[in-house]
């Protein structure tokens, strides 16, 4: 064989292989693409069940802020801001294995309720509690949201009766400073009136997600951050 054949068909070779890597690159990267694609359709719809989710808006406008006692928080109290929902997947959703938080969003409120005595309590199906307040040292409140759940929770599959949802109860109030029946056995308690009768709103979200739970960790801070406050609108 001569050198000019031998040079042609090591040229030949290296084309075909060439072309050979190039055919199965496109073929990887359509595979992958095709394969996310198909995990964007299973995760795309995402969505509760809002005929039984109900309103959760959250406005004082009808409360007495006025202090009480921890131990008389409920349903009944009109010194209590209370709201009642429930939580299913919608019947459209596609992915079965969904996940959510619990969220105050788009909130509102007079800079003095950034406060300790501000205090918030949401209860799921009548056991199991998540507790806090407004105040900057215990969560900073970002974008005007402050997630009410310390982990993720599963979104039950849509049912037509209902019944296997998540039940929630949600009260938020301002604690009295003395947690004393009889106020005299309370030595130097500090004065509440500047908390009295100030402005809240907001609104309780659920939001859905397709990833792994994660626990939450809070970002408490030194300062208070003003960008939340009515004032600062």
């Amino acid at each position: 064989m001569t050198f000019e054949k031998k040079y042609l068909l090591k040229n030949l070779f290296l084309t075909c292989l060439i072309v050979l890597l190039v055919v199965l690159f496109i073929f990887i990267t359509y595979s992958i693409r095709q394969g996310n694609a198909s995990k964007n359709v299973l995760t795309d719809v995402m969505m509760i069940d809002e005929e039984s989710y109900g309103n959760t808006t959250l406005n004082s406008d009808n409360l007495k802020m006025v202090p009480i006692l921890d131990k008389n928080v409920n349903s009944n109290s009109s010194n209590v801001m209370y709201i009642s929902f429930n939580v299913g997947g919608s019947k459209e959703n596609k992915n079965v294995d969904i996940i959510y938080d619990i969220a105050l969003v788009d909130l509102n409120l007079d800079c003095d309720l950034l406060s300790p005595y501000l205090k918030w309590k949401l209860v799921k199906n009548g056991t199991q509690e998540y507790v806090g307040s407004f105040d900057y040292r215990f969560d900073t409140i970002k974008n005007n949201r402050l997630v009410l759940t310390d982990i993720q929770q599963d979104l039950v599959p849509y049912s037509d009766d209902k019944s296997t949802y998540d039940h929630y109860d949600f009260y938020m109030w301002l604690s009295d400073s003395c947690q004393e029946e009889d106020i005299l056995l309370c030595k130097n308690h500090p004065s509440q009136d500047n908390l009295m009768n100030k402005k809240i709103s907001g609104k309780i979200e659920v939001e859905l997600y397709g990833d792994d739970k994660s626990a939450l960790v809070r970002t408490p801070s030194d300062v208070i951050d003003t960008s939340t406050c009515i004032s600062a609108k």
